[in-house]
């Protein structure tokens, strides 16, 4: 058990314990701490409070306190909710169409609409001309180069990559669990934003906020303060410019890293202010590292959803993409089968005109029996129309019975070079049946004798079939040059004979 002092906040009788000078009082239990606010008790008031964690408090949302009955006899309880809250300020670019309303979003309850604040409303563009035409035209008379003058500062800064046209800084209280605007909490939430923003202003005398609005008609009640960073006297380029880091800088906020820029200095400190202003409502800043998952400010969670639904449709599009590259794929089949039934069909068609063709050649016109007359006798109708039919008869089952004969001449020409192919394709499948057998125990003796031995196995080899036939060659090249020298001694012979038998019959013939 831990025991605490607690407040009446709206009684005159309590004060923040910086004065520690009037912090003295003869009660134990005259000071408390909650997270990070200190109270003390007013000695003269003799009202003590003690109160029980169950729990550590560091998460503590609602408190329940009882009087010390030590401190007070009557011993009656009382309620007291001391709210903590979690604080968001969020600094970045903003849309102002969202801002006034004239772009309507998803997220926007039209029926509470009305209940926005709109402090500042001013045209961007009338804005920079009320900001920078004095200094713009000073600027200018000074050029003396015309590539050098700016005719518009407005259109340079919104073309340009250095600064940005505004800036926007989003606040929240709480987020729309436990600050819902639908929620008991929200009249409250609109008053501590109001509030905050009264003094925005005046503390930030740099930034020229033209456009301001507290929407009411979202999840969470939140503030949009749109600004222009001012940076006067300025030594470079226009004497008052739009300059964020100097506009922070003359707030006395200066860089420190990327970890720790001016605008992370600035919305902290806005953080800070803003947290004063919940504590003269009662509500208490919640530690930032313990809330910056579970509350996330209207753009962050803005930014979650929308991620959110990237990654959907993405998933959607990779299945449409499937979809239709398989629609695609068969779109294609279909056409090739189409493509494929057409050609066939062509060719159907072609074949049945040669067939037509053929068929009027020979059953065409002149093919049947006329009718005999009436004073036509048998023999004059045998010889003048049934003997020419029969003889073309004849002449087609001839031509015919010739062209079935080729037919069959080339049917068995096909069978036969079947059959010899079909036999160089069987013993080319023994071949390379045999040649895998081989590779299959090349594989395993090299995996049994190891590679490198294998390697120099077959660099044996090849040297001594190299070996074998340079032999070969070599023997073969001897008996050759052994029968040209055989025949030149025949030849030789021949001629010593011829030579010998020619002496012979000269002398005889003498």
């Amino acid at each position: 058990m831990r025991c605490f002092t607690l407040l009446d906040l709206q009684s005159s009788k309590w004060r923040r314990s910086a004065d520690k000078e009037n912090s003295l009082s003869r009660c134990p239990a005259s000071r408390y701490a909650l997270g990070r606010a200190q109270w003390t008790f007013d000695a003269e008031c003799q009202k003590c409070l003690c109160v029980t964690f169950d729990k550590s408090n560091k998460n503590l949302r609602y408190a329940r306190f009882t009087r010390n009955k030590n401190l007070c006899r009557n011993g009656k309880t009382q309620e007291v909710d001391f709210i903590v809250r979690s604080v968001s300020a969020t600094l970045g670019e903003g849309c102002l169409t969202h801002n006034d309303r004239s772009f309507t979003a998803d997220n926007v309850d039209g029926s509470r609409t009305h209940l926005n604040i709109a402090y500042v409303n001013e045209p961007i563009k009338e804005v920079y001309h009320k900001l920078f035409d004095k200094a713009l035209e000073k600027y200018n008379a000074k050029q003396t180069r015309n590539d050098r003058r700016i005719s518009d500062y407005y259109e340079k800064i919104r073309t340009g990559k250095q600064e940005k046209l505004f800036h926007e800084i989003i606040i929240q209280v709480g987020n729309c669990e436990d600050m819902s605007a639908l929620g008991e909490n929200a009249e409250l939430a609109k008053k501590i934003l109001d509030e905050y923003f009264r003094g925005f202003r005046e503390r930030n005398h740099t930034l020229h906020v033209f456009s301001a609005h507290l929407h009411m008609d979202e999840a969470t009640p939140h503030l949009h303060i749109d600004f222009i960073p001012l940076a006067k006297n300025s030594k470079r380029g226009l004497e008052t410019r739009v300059s964020l880091k100097q506009a922070l800088g003359a707030l006395g906020f200066f860089g420190e890293g990327r970890e720790n820029t001016e605008g992370n200095q600035w919305a902290n400190a806005e953080k800070k202010y803003l947290a004063e202003v919940m504590e003269r409502y009662g509500i208490q800043r919640s530690e930032d590292k313990e809330e910056k998952r579970e509350h996330l400010s209207v753009l962050d969670y803005k930014k979650q959803e929308r991620s959110r639904e990237v990654e959907e449709l993405t998933e959607q599009a990779e299945m449409l993409e499937q979809s239709n590259a398989e629609a695609q794929r068969e779109t294609a089949e279909i056409r090739e089968s189409l493509e494929k039934m057409k050609s066939e069909l062509s060719e159907l068609t072609e074949d049945k005109k040669e067939i037509d063709l053929e068929y009027s050649k020979y059953f065409g016109d002149g093919w049947e029996l006329p009718e005999p007359s009436a004073l036509m006798s048998a023999k004059t109708f045998r010889n003048k129309h049934a003997v020419p039919l029969i003889s073309k008869l004849k002449e087609v089952i001839q031509k015919l019975i010739v062209n079935v004969v080729e037919i069959s001449k080339k049917w068995k020409q096909a069978l036969w070079e079947r059959d010899l192919y079909w036999g160089r394709y069987k013993t080319l499948e023994r071949e390379n049946e045999e040649l895998q057998n081989d590779a299959r125990s090349f594989h395993i003796v090299r995996s049994a004798i190891g590679t490198k031995e294998t390697e120099n196995i077959l660099r044996r080899a090849e040297e001594e079939r190299k070996r074998a036939e340079a032999e070969r060659i070599a023997k073969e090249r001897a008996e050759q040059e052994a029968r040209e020298r055989e025949r030149e001694e025949r030849r030789l012979a021949r001629l010593q004979s011829r030579g010998k038998k020619k002496s012979r019959d000269d002398r005889e013939g003498r």
